[in-house]
């Protein structure tokens, strides 16, 4: 029984610290190298959700922008792990006005 429980705990560790080092950023600022994700695209890792999507409610439109602004702004922050997520569109690592205007853009039909 003792030998189950240690390799669960190990691969829950494994399985954390994966999730953890493919989130990280590489130094450039990008948590996917040189590549940017589009606002829209479905994001894939420990969990999925659809980049500039920062509600979770499945479809981006003007209340992502607005809770997105509102953290910009620091009126209300988005401390939800998945929401900040799709919150940082280019994965940068910081929301911040740029994520702001490509969901704005995505949301009047402007690719940005």
């Amino acid at each position: 029984m003792k030998a189950k429980r240690l390799v669960s705990a190990v691969l829950a560790t494994a399985m954390a610290f994966s999730c953890a080092v493919s989130a990280s950023a590489n130094g450039n600022g990008h948590k996917y190298g040189e590549y940017e994700p589009e606002v829209g695209e479905i994001m894939h890792g420990c969990y999925s959700y659809i980049n500039g999507d920062a509600n979770c409610d499945g479809t981006i439109n003007v209340t992502d922008v607005s809770k997105i602004a509102a953290h910009v702004k620091g009126i209300k922050p988005i401390t939800d792990f998945l929401e900040r997520a799709a919150a940082d569109t280019d994965k940068n690592g910081i929301i911040n006005a740029r994520d702001v205007s490509r969901v704005a853009a995505y949301v009047k039909g402007i690719k940005k």
